[in-house]
């Protein structure tokens, strides 16, 4: 006689520590066994595919149903062998209806798929990743800079920027002999209009004068290129052939010590601007003190850019310092003042792009595609801030790279207005808040030197009175030593340098009154000892 042993609902089942639940494919284990005294069968619904193990679950059933311990063993082995060929079954179902709606045309198309998928999730099948000639290129100058090349790659640094140099400087000589000669002809023509000459004939010649402007400028514009493509080539071969003797035989040419002398010599001391500086060692932090650098420092902006690439004395200890650092997490930065326009035509922006221009930039793109790219940036900007003018507002920036400077890595192009020269802007004011956002990004971009004008402005001007300078450098003292404070909170956990510009037309007496300022304002108060 049999028994049917499991007639309780399916519920009660699948609550069987919550594994067994409705699926689309289920399929009924059924089992017999006989105890002496008559067959039982018991019927069990089973999840195909089975997501615990057969060992646990004929364990369940077993201790679900009081079955007799002698058939535990044969249990097991009749429910393993039953969810192995339903297994079975189940994956050639699902192959089968997978093929049945593969169609022929995009089998192509699923290959491409599924290699792509492997390639980008698989690292057995990830294709190997390749370096760019660029990072090639960085990681053999900064490795090759920290031998005995450095002197050979800075003098061929040098020899490059004299001659952009002479070739600059010949371009400025022919564009001014053909505006000289153009305003004579222009001046005797417009003196003998309505005598011999008419309007006609000043509109004519004032059209040629603009057409051989162009194409003069054009001329130069390509010798310079030219010219600068070829030192380009010529120092990244040099660059990789020092390396290449370097691997090979160990060793690296040298330059005579005489001409070591001679570029690294005395004459440069009479080169560089002068410079009053005053250096200060700070402890800020509200629980871990970090220790910082300050400086004042009294100079034109423009001088941590400029090299005077001359025969006697070539680069100055400064810019082998930034040579050896151009790759590294200790980098240099310099905030200029500029305006909301993205060019550099007028003010300090073309005297900056003119110092670019004759330093051979071999290591980044030129100023003007890394403006572009600026202005396409500008952009997304506009759109984001909803604003029909892509012109910037007070108290925006934006980064240029440069690896030709005589000093600093990174120009952080800082736009301010006129209201910079008021006497009663606050902390909230756009360009200081824009000196917290340049720190935030030096603290964040490996920038440890950042240099940043005390006054908000890189010229002395009438209405900037001894009071107005002092106001003005207490309120920047005050914000900057705020923002320092914050650098933590940004994942500043390194000492950093900060050094405060002032125009180089200042007097020594007020320069020595802010000298006195600002440790006074960075001051720490002493802890209290008990005696």
């Amino acid at each position: 006689m049999i028994f049917s042993r499991f007639r309780r609902e399916r519920a009660q089942l699948q609550a069987m520590g919550g594994y067994l639940e409705m699926a689309d494919y289920e399929r009924d284990f059924v089992f017999i066994y006989n105890d002496g005294y008559g067959e039982y069968k018991l019927t069990a619904p089973i999840r195909i595919p089975l997501r615990i193990s057969v060992k646990e679950y004929s364990c369940r059933l077993f201790n679900a149903f009081s079955t007799p311990c002698y058939i535990e063993k044969q249990l097991e082995d009749e429910l393993g062998t039953f969810v192995r060929t339903k297994t079975d079954e189940y994956y050639e179902t699902e192959a089968e209806t997978a093929l049945a709606q593969l169609k022929p045309e995009n089998i192509k198309n699923l290959a491409k798929n599924w290699t792509r998928a492997y390639q980008e999730e698989h690292v057995s099948y990830a294709k190997p990743e390749e370096m760019s000639d660029e990072a090639v290129f960085s990681r053999v100058y900064h490795k090759m800079v920290h031998t005995g090349a450095l002197d050979v790659l800075t003098s061929l640094e040098h020899s490059y920027n004299m001659a952009m140099d002479d070739l600059i400087r010949e371009r400025d000589a022919d564009l001014e002999m053909l505006q000289r000669k153009q305003s004579q002809e222009m001046e005797k023509v417009v003196q003998s209009v309505g005598f011999t000459t008419s309007d006609d004939h000043v509109n004519s010649l004032s059209a040629r004068h603009f057409e051989d402007s162009q194409l003069l400028h054009s001329k130069w514009a390509s010798e310079l290129n030219a010219l600068f493509d070829t030192q380009k080539r010529n120092f990244v071969d040099c660059v990789m052939k020092l390396y290449e003797d370097f691997q090979t035989f160990g060793k690296l040419p040298t330059r005579s010590r005489a001409s070591t002398n001679r570029m690294n010599g005395g004459n440069w001391n009479q080169l560089q601007p002068s410079r009053m500086e005053e250096s200060f060692t700070i402890h800020l932090g509200a629980q871990m003190k970090l220790m910082h650098n300050l400086r004042l420092v009294a100079t034109d902006a423009l001088s941590f850019c400029w090299q005077k690439p001359t025969a006697e004395a070539g680069s100055m200890p400064q810019r082998l310092q930034t040579a050896m650092s151009l790759y590294s997490s200790n980098l240099c930065a310099l905030v200029l003042l500029v305006d909301k326009r993205i060019n550099s035509y007028t003010g300090i922006k073309r005297q900056f792009a003119q110092i670019c221009q004759r330093n051979s930039e071999f290591h980044f793109s030129e100023l003007e595609d890394q403006l572009e790219r600026v202005r396409h940036e500008c952009d997304n900007v506009r759109e984001w801030r909803k604003k029909t003018t892509p012109s910037l507002d007070t108290g925006d920036f934006y980064v240029t790279r440069h690896s030709g400077l005589s000093e600093v890595h990174v120009i952080i192009h800082l736009v301010g207005d006129d209201s910079v020269h008021s006497t009663d802007i606050s902390s909230r004011h756009p360009a200081i808040l824009g000196l917290r956002n340049a720190l935030k990004v030096a603290c964040t971009s490996d920038i440890t030197t950042i240099t940043l004008p005390l006054f908000l402005v890189h010229e002395m001007t009438e209405e900037m009175t001894v009071s107005w300078c002092l106001k003005r450098a207490e309120l920047i003292f005050k914000c900057i030593k705020g923002f320092m404070m914050e650098m933590a909170s940004w994942g500043g956990h390194e000492s950093r340098t900060v050094q405060f510009l002032v125009p180089d037309t200042i007097s020594e007496e007020l320069f020595g009154i802010l000298a006195t300022m600002l440790p006074s304002i960075f001051r720490m108060s002493n802890p209290l000892v008990v005696k």
